[in-house]
């Protein structure tokens, strides 16, 4: 599948410049692997928990890491969410736009993850609950800890730092929203939080 004009103006939108795109004389470059299955394959093949699920997982992270490597002022382009959670956002996508490749439907996924990006690493916090443990990155701390003073669960200060405050907010956020307990800060938890209206 070749790249078009129509995906530069796309990436242009999403901050994507064009002297760090490598494209052709025409505007064009060449997309590889399972960037060009359809999107109703994707569909397909993730919910029939086939293999080959993994090699759009492995692809989309390529493609990520890509974006991380050439967007200008960029550290990371998904700030908190992993890639099930994006191939879940992926899989609803594409059952609304079932003529997209992964890689159109993959493409506009990411433009609406650019604005909340990591412009810059500036640390992370150990999230653990019990054995289980993961790193956030500290604007995402500042976030939760932000919408959490809107939401009226926080009173504390929005430092970044995972304080007993904010894990007593979490823990009555999660009680009224009806979110298991795994660990800390996890998908559902982010997700229902920070992505919910």
């Amino acid at each position: 599948m070749k790249f078009t004009k129509k995906y530069l103006a796309l990436l242009t939108m999403a901050g994507i410049t064009t002297h760090v795109l490598a494209l052709d004389k025409n505007g064009q470059y060449a997309i590889k692997g399972v960037g060009n299955a359809s999107c109703q394959q994707f569909v397909k093949v993730t919910r029939n928990d086939e293999p080959q699920k993994f090699l759009f997982a492995g692809w989309l992270n390529g493609y990520m890491t890509a974006h991380n490597q050439h967007l200008k002022d960029s550290f990371d382009i998904a700030s908190w969410e992993n890639v099930e959670t994006l191939g879940n956002y992926l899989i609803g996508h594409c059952e609304k736009n079932p003529q997209l490749s992964f890689f159109q439907a993959s493409t506009q996924m990411l433009s609406e993850l650019y604005p909340k990006r990591i412009i810059e690493y500036v640390g992370a916090e150990n999230a653990s609950t019990g054995q289980q443990s993961q790193k956030i990155y500290i604007q995402v701390v500042q976030r939760v800890q932000h919408k959490l003073t809107e939401l009226k669960y926080y009173s504390g200060a929005i430092d970044g730092k995972l304080n007993e405050q904010l894990k007593q907010a979490v823990a009555k956020f999660r009680i009224d929203k009806e979110l298991p307990s795994q660990t800390f800060f996890d998908q559902q938890f982010l997700h229902a939080l920070l992505m919910a209206n």
